[in-house]
């Protein structure tokens, strides 16, 4: 998601809800000024909070490229990562969620690197890698804990699993280097959590690759029923393929119409967020994979701050001015059953998206967004 440095803080309304005046912000804290605004801050409300944990490249473009040069491709990458940038990258997520304190939280491209030496990929051999190699999800619980906040996976799923060749500075020889892709489910303590799911999309890319079987690419979601304050919700948390051609595109309105069929009939409400990969940002009238979302009753909170929805073209707040592009969204839907319930007022604010991890070890230009609302 290509967010900016700055962080903004807005207040929203869902549904027919009135729309409450702009919270006064002290030292990055929001004043409690009205008694809408104290409803965003009482037992009733609900945080939640989507974050990617990008690695750097896309594994497509790590297979896309010719044969040859995959090993050094992946040398590359490797040599891009360490243990100490996974490190600093757990304080800066443990930072966050320090400040928002969210109940559930989704995080995407949550990346596993293995290693094996001496390796067989480049020969053809099948002995997958698994001396573990990278891994910031123990680091970042980790980091939590020392902070005195407790969270716990509460659900996961497995997505693409490539193995290649790697390049080492004792040429000739070649180790592998295994690259998993997760997507996973945090719950504060206290949180309850039933009936984890989680599956993977029928429709996916798959990248050719000459002489060899083409690779398959697989994405998912996550779900779990959670019970905060006494209340009921379905979390969903998903990352859609991404769209730079027609290939992407097509495959992206295909899992998000296979998402949207798997919550049909969910008796609870709603609230699904991730990395979707489609600009928000066009509106109705742009995004075939945002329109569908939003078709299916799914209300995207963010567009629902302070002055009603962002019209197409319109300039964006000062506080903002990077926000030309929202990938990473947090989507509401009210229940199916029929039982008078609406949705109250929402904060919503960017987290992430800072220099550092735009141009840094990481090269991740992903931002999240936190949400506090009541339903």
């Amino acid at each position: 998601m290509r967010y900016g440095i700055a962080v903004g803080l807005w207040m929203v309304a869902l549904g027919a809800c009135q729309v409450a005046t702009l919270p006064q912000v002290v030292d990055g804290r929001v004043e409690q000024s009205t008694a809408e605004h104290a409803q965003l801050f009482d037992r009733g409300a609900l945080t939640v909070m989507t974050r990617s944990l990008s690695g750097g490249t896309p594994l497509e473009r790590l297979l896309e490229g010719p044969l040859a040069e995959e090993p050094a491709r992946a040398a590359e990458l490797l040599g891009a990562l360490s243990q100490e940038d996974v490190r600093a990258r757990a304080r800066k997520l443990a930072d966050e969620i320090q400040y928002a304190r969210p109940h559930l939280i989704g995080l995407q491209q949550v990346t596993q690197v293995r290693l094996q030496s001496p390796g067989d990929a480049l020969f053809g051999g099948t002995q997958p890698a698994e001396a573990m190699y990278l891994d910031v999800l123990p680091v970042l619980l980790g980091e939590l804990e020392a902070r005195g906040l407790h969270y716990r996976e509460v659900a996961r799923v497995r997505n693409a699993d490539v193995e290649l060749p790697l390049l080492t500075s004792s040429a000739p020889t070649f180790d592998d280097v295994r690259l998993t892709d997760f997507d996973l489910i945090l719950a504060r303590a206290g949180v309850e959590i039933k009936e984890a799911r989680a599956g993977n999309y029928v429709a996916h890319r798959e990248v050719s690759r000459p002489g060899q079987e083409p690779v398959a690419l697989p994405r998912g979601w996550v779900s779990v029923a959670a019970k905060v304050e006494g209340r009921k919700y379905r979390f969903v948390s998903t990352h859609l393929e991404p769209a730079p051609d027609e290939t992407g595109l097509r495959v992206q309105v295909a899992q998000a119409g296979e998402l949207i069929r798997t919550l049909r009939g969910e008796p609870l409400p709603v609230v699904l967020v991730g990395d979707f990969n489609t600009p928000a940002n066009l509106g109705l009238m742009g995004a075939p994979t945002y329109r569908e979302l939003l078709l299916a009753g799914y209300v995207d909170v963010w567009t629902r701050r302070q002055g009603g929805l962002l019209p197409v073209g319109a300039d964006l707040p000062n506080e903002m001015p990077a926000l030309a592009e929202r990938l990473n969204l947090v989507l509401v839907r009210k229940p199916v059953a029929p039982s008078p319930r609406r949705m109250g007022p929402v904060l919503a604010y960017v987290v992430g998206g800072s220099l550092e991890e735009r141009f840094g070890p990481w090269k991740s230009d992903l931002a999240g967004v936190v949400a506090r609302l009541r339903i």
